[in-house]
């Protein structure tokens, strides 16, 4: 149980802060080797939510444990991944046109993890998340697909939701109970004014599985909305994120050929090594396992994306050396799984850091 799991972490602080002196704020290597802070568990948001899971899952239990820097009186401290404050130096072409933190995306309010197996969201928890259209006959709409917002008048999903869908017309933005005017939510829905599908989207191999829609008018900015980071620092564009827990959100089935939430929910699942995620998919003959997806979830299943978050995003938490927080980063594209959360079968994400140019060349 979870009181075991945080005695044995303790037990491992404590061994550590005898022979470290528990400073604080130290730098540190995370155990996938990537620059961190010292910092207590508090203040690391990706380390929280694994926490939480230590105790049913035998993977979170043993990154815990690796994380092990010190202890700030009765909390443990963790190394938590930096990424370092932008230099002088001239930057690269690309991030003149492509979102970073210094616009002011990632950032939200909320703390944070019903996607299968995780929990409703907090209100403008994810200011990003979009929810697409698809009108009936009758002018009412379909919520099918998730998406994410990464400009003013622009949101990536994945190809497999545009792909012939004449009937997806409409973006909602500033969601969370699609089922409730009395959520405090004050959505806005913005017509398509173009669908753009990445070019090489092969629906059999669900490769290149990435879309970008146009607003028709751009959105104003608030605590509710807002653009996600796109993974243009070099630092995470060419990481692996394995080993590492993002969140995925949206509003999805709960369970496989269940009914689909009507709140957003959101969820922490680690990421797996693309050798074994194609290892778990050799005998689906047509899917492509390569350096354009990446792959997530729990070894024993439980907690998944489903049908219903498709082309919601993968979100990366970074906290950074300036001290203001955490900012997120898209850094997949839910494209495909084996059912939902099924042992032994990661979900399937599109890597956007492989589709920068591609984004850069739509984003105009």
């Amino acid at each position: 149980n979870l009181l075991s799991v945080l005695l044995i972490l303790q037990s491992t602080f404590f061994t550590f802060i005898l022979a470290q002196g528990g400073n604080r704020r130290t730098p540190c290597s995370t155990p996938e080797g990537r620059a961190g802070a010292c910092v207590n568990i508090r203040r690391c948001v990706p380390l929280i939510r694994v926490l939480q899971a230590a105790a049913r899952q035998p993977e979170a239990a043993n990154y815990l444990r690796s994380s092990v820097c010190g202890y700030d009186g009765s909390d443990p401290m963790v190394c938590c991944a930096v990424i370092a404050t932008p230099s002088t130096e001239k930057p690269e072409p690309m991030q003149k046109s492509l979102l970073t933190k210094e616009n002011g995306c990632g950032y939200t309010n909320a703390t944070h993890p019903k996607v299968v197996g995780g929990t409703p969201a907090a209100l403008n928890a994810w200011p990003w998340l979009a929810v697409l259209g698809y009108k009936r006959q009758d002018g009412t709409y379909r919520w099918l697909c998730g998406g994410t917002l990464v400009s003013d008048r622009h949101v990536v999903t994945a190809a497999h939701c545009v792909f012939g869908r004449d009937d997806l017309q409409v973006v909602r933005l500033g969601e969370l109970d699609i089922a409730s005017n009395n959520d405090g939510a004050h959505p806005i829905d913005i017509p398509i004014s173009e669908k753009i599908m990445h070019e090489e989207y092969n629906r059999k191999s669900s490769t290149n599985d990435i879309a970008v829609l146009t607003l028709q008018t751009p959105v104003k900015f608030s605590d509710s909305i807002k653009p996600i980071c796109l993974p243009v620092p070099s630092e995470i564009r060419n990481d692996d994120y394995v080993r590492k827990f993002p969140f995925v959100a949206g509003w999805g089935a709960l369970r496989f050929g269940g009914p689909s939430a009507t709140t957003l929910q959101e969820l922490q699942i680690p990421v797996v090594t693309n050798a074994q995620c194609k290892e778990n998919y050799a005998s689906f003959k047509a899917q492509v396992i390569d350096e354009r997806v990446l792959c997530a979830g729990y070894a024993n299943g439980g907690k998944d994306a489903c049908q219903g978050d498709s082309g919601g995003p993968l979100m990366l938490p970074v906290i950074n050396d300036s001290r203001d927080g955490y900012h997120y980063y898209l850094i997949g594209v839910v494209s495909y799984g084996f059912k939902c959360a099924e042992p032994g079968f990661p979900g399937v994400y599109t890597r956007v850091s492989q589709f920068l140019p591609w984004l850069e060349s739509k984003l105009t």
